[in-house]
């Protein structure tokens, strides 16, 4: 193969290591208060920085624990985290992910679903998740 460069990259075990990246899971208890002791423990393993961007994802997460919702953080090595939440009885629907801008002022919800189109029903479905989710979204008609 002319013009072709083959370069073959040795990485130790230590180094491959350093380069996975490590995720933690921790499911919230049910309870706010428990919920919001567990996050705050977990919080403290955190850089300064990282604690104080993270306060108003922890906030978020003990609203829905309050709500209800099971919620899972999810950190990872590098300092970062984020939320998957579910509905417990409609567990089929997937989880919505929450995570946080640099600042821990925003934040982005995320939520995935494949819906079946090859017939007019599977058309219909999804045609109503998005258009509940907008309208559910964006709220009452005014």
């Amino acid at each position: 193969m002319s013009g072709v460069t083959q370069i073959r990259l040795t990485v130790s075990d230590e180094e491959a290591d350093e380069m996975a990246q490590r995720v933690y899971k921790t499911l919230l208890k049910p309870a706010p208060d428990d919920a919001r002791a567990q996050l705050e423990e977990l919080a403290l393993r955190h850089q300064p920085g990282e604690y104080a961007a993270g306060e108003r994802l922890r906030a978020v997460a003990a609203e829905l624990v309050r709500r209800g919702l099971e919620v899972t953080a999810v950190d990872y090595r590098d300092g970062s985290q984020e939320l998957e939440v579910v509905l417990s009885p409609a567990r089929q629907a997937g989880p919505v992910t929450v995570d946080r801008d640099g600042t821990g002022q925003g934040c982005q919800l995320s939520w995935e679903e494949w819906v079946d189109v090859a017939d007019e029903a599977g058309v219909w479905r999804a045609a109503d998740m998005v258009d509940a989710v907008l309208r559910g979204v964006a709220g009452p008609a005014r």
